[in-house]
């Protein structure tokens, strides 16, 4: 109380923080197959009978408007809309408060980057299809614009990755830039076969993350103690309703009381359903092994390339995210978390390395962030 006025305080929910902390998960990790997209966390939730917090079926807005929003990380912003609908205050406007955090930073910034990365812009629909093998994933390193296919030739057809900037302005818009298909390709795929499958280089690569995987598991395993405790309170709770009901002590037709048993049977179900995922996911995670890197490495050669030798373009864009053609060099970037999923999904044992271990690709460019391919560690 402040005089005569009472000022509210924001605190998480009880019943929803697990579907919250869910919902997160799913993006970021997934239910054991990989990270879900919004509009699959919203078929997911509604399947297995999750409500929103009126009560309401998810929908794709409501999703993202949650994975987006800096609330559950300690944050919370007033003041940000305006009167009319889709209208921005100013950032001087806005006001921030601190409130009380139900998901880790990292986790936070995690799913925001595998938002971004989804995001359609990011890739035209054109590159979807394209019979380019590095289509839509090679851009000139002077611009930044994309490198498309030209041809030139008329007895033989000559083959080029040539800057779209260059070829739509003019030298005014980029020098420009252009670089055989064979040769570019052929620099690439060698790249990958010889330096980043290297077992030692994986290896490297990906000990950090795999540190913070283990790191993330012993959480995981106090988050489900907590959870169980949830759980066996709620029910102790509610024993203990029930059993003054029969002797007199409670009158069952009391709305107060029916709400709060249906708050304590939600909060139960809840934590209940919430410990059973996290078990499940627990049983099907891999560990990760030196050998079972080497057989990722053997594996991911195998499937490069095709039996006549061509290259596989699926294949080859689920490991890199980017390569930029430069006057001297060509730096190649892809993502540390991609490889580490890939490489966890074939050492669990799933059938069918060429489709578990080689999904649609994530458009995230981070596992080289400086020097070039040849000099710069992965992080």
């Amino acid at each position: 109380m402040r005089g005569a006025r009472t000022k509210k305080k924001i605190e998480p929910d009880p019943i929803h923080i697990e579907t919250v902390r869910l919902i997160f998960r799913l993006a970021r990790v997934g239910d054991g197959d990989g990270s879900l997209g919004v509009r699959q966390i919203a078929g997911y939730l509604n399947e297995r009978g999750l409500r929103t917090q009126t009560g309401g079926r998810w929908g794709l807005g409501a999703v993202h408007e949650l994975l987006t929003r800096t609330t559950y990380i300690g944050v919370h912003r007033f003041n940000v809309s305006g009167k009319r609908k889709g209208t921005k205050k100013n950032p001087e406007d806005i006001v921030e408060v601190e409130v009380p955090a139900i998901i880790e930073p990292e986790e936070f910034e995690a799913v925001q980057e595998l938002l971004k990365s989804r995001a359609p812009q990011l890739k035209a629909p054109r590159f979807v299809n394209s019979p380019t093998l590095l289509g839509g994933v090679v851009y000139c390193a002077d611009c930044g614009g994309a490198m498309t296919l030209r041809t030139s030739g008329k007895g033989e057809e000559y083959r080029y990755y040539t800057c779209c900037t260059a070829a739509r302005q003019g030298k005014t818009g980029c020098k420009g830039r252009t670089i055989p298909m064979a040769e570019l390709d052929s620099i690439v795929v060698e790249h990958i076969e010889t330096r980043l499958l290297a077992p030692g280089r994986l290896e490297t690569m990906l000990g950090a993350l795999v540190e913070r995987r283990s790191d993330h598991a012993e959480k995981e395993k106090e988050r489900i103690t907590a959870l169980k405790h949830q759980a066996a309170d709620a029910e102790e709770k509610l024993t203990r309703l029930y059993r003054a009901i029969e002797n007199g002590l409670a009158d069952l037709d009391d709305p107060n009381l029916k709400g709060r048993i249906g708050e304590l049977k939600r909060v139960r179900d809840s934590a209940r359903a919430d410990v059973e995922r996290a078990e499940s996911r627990d049983a099907r995670s891999a560990t990760i092994t030196m050998e079972s890197i080497n057989e990722f490495a053997r594996m991911a050669r195998l499937r490069l390339r095709r039996e006549d030798g061509t290259f596989r373009r699926s294949h080859i864009q689920s490991l890199v995210q980017r390569a930029e053609v430069g006057s001297d060099q060509i730096v190649i970037r892809g993502s540390a978390l991609k490889l580490l999923q890939t490489l966890t999904e074939v050492s669990g044992g799933k059938p069918g390395v060429e489709t578990a271990g080689f999904g649609v690709r994530s458009f995230v460019p981070k596992w080289l962030p400086d020097l070039d391919s040849n000099q710069g560690p992965f992080d």
